[in-house]
């Protein structure tokens, strides 16, 4: 039985996972969207992976989509936070945590994180990605915001059904945007016909989770993969 990860280590597991699982989506001609791309770690890999890809990135927060614009030429770049509505939002900018920051206050670990509320657009991504973009593989970090922001690109997923990596922690994160982990199932699973999967899962070619198991594995993990098709159907080979 493989010896569990510390929790210390967890966010680099996810993110080495989460490049595996690039390398074995992407091919060279391969187009990637990034939703709260902050400053673009997970897009360089992207990048890297298909590097004659058409790749799309979302960043609310202005000194990381200048910073993403400035570093990645190549890539459009929206400022504003993905969402289910085009408008105008609060957004809530955790200045000693950013990658905390969301459309929503959310439970934070620390007591006393600085806070900021700045006001950002919101876009539905399926009014800004073009209808003849290639997009294979989506990553989301927004937060407690997964429902908003996919609601809003349901019709690119229906349409180029990408692999979809998303961080998710639980109902505790989507309290105050109004969703449940339930939402997101019935979004992701019943409405789009995804099978959700761990990272590692995913990885291994293992079947997709049930309900009850994605209950209880959101008890020890907060990042996921919702995928269509084959699992895993690309090697590092291919």
């Amino acid at each position: 039985m493989a010896e569990p990860i510390p929790v210390d280590r967890l966010n680099e597991w996810y993110d080495e996972l989460t490049v595996e699982i690039i390398g074995r989506v992407c091919a060279p001609d391969s187009g990637c969207l990034d939703i709260g791309a902050g400053g673009g770690e997970i897009l360089s890999h992207m990048r890297r992976a298909a590097p004659r890809g058409r790749h799309f990135a979302v960043e609310p927060l202005p000194h990381y989509a200048e910073g993403l614009r400035r570093d990645f030429p190549g890539v459009t770049v929206w400022q504003a936070a993905a969402a289910a509505t085009e408008g105008r939002d609060s957004f809530v900018h955790v200045v000693s945590n950013p990658g905390y920051s969301g459309l929503r206050r959310r439970p934070y670990d620390r007591a006393d994180e600085t806070l900021v509320e700045i006001a950002v657009d919101t876009v539905r991504l399926d009014d800004v990605v073009p209808a003849d973009a290639r997009v294979d593989l989506v990553k989301v970090d927004v937060e407690g915001g997964e429902v908003g922001a996919l609601r809003g690109a349901a019709e690119l997923l229906r349409r180029e059904s990408p692999v979809v990596v998303f961080e998710h922690g639980g109902d505790h994160a989507m309290r105050d945007y109004g969703t449940t982990s339930d939402d997101l199932w019935a979004l992701l699973v019943d409405d789009l016909g995804y099978t959700i999967h761990t990272l590692a899962g995913w990885l291994a070619a293992e079947p997709g989770l049930d309900r009850a198991a994605f209950a209880e594995e959101l008890r020890t993990q907060w990042y996921f993969v919702a995928a269509r098709g084959p699992v895993s159907a690309r090697t590092p080979e291919e």
